[in-house]
């Protein structure tokens, strides 16, 4: 639901307004429906997981991995994740048996 509310942030900005189509969201006077209150609070709670899932991330950046038929699985964070977010402590590796 966090990418409908980009999306809907998107237009909103970039085209002007000319109605609101009445159904699920709308009813005949153009005022918002249950559905749509029940979607925008789901929306913001997205946006509140994405935010807590983003510190996480920062906190504790993700490592790195790779498989082969030859090698099996290997593990390793670096001092630099993937994402470009640095890390505290040094780099490790660690071959899967």
């Amino acid at each position: 639901l966090a990418a409908l509310r980009g999306w809907m942030d998107f237009y909103s900005g970039r085209y002007a307004f000319v109605g609101k189509l009445v159904g699920r969201f709308y009813d005949e006077n153009g005022a918002p429906t249950e559905a749509l209150r029940q979607a925008e609070a789901a929306m913001e709670e997205g946006l509140k997981l994405k935010a807590e899932s983003d510190r996480r991330k920062e906190q504790f950046p993700p490592c790195n991995s790779e498989w082969s038929s030859a090698k099996g699985s290997r593990f390793w964070c670096s001092r630099q994740s993937r994402s470009g977010m640095g890390r505290r402590s040094g780099s490790f590796s660690h071959q899967a048996l």
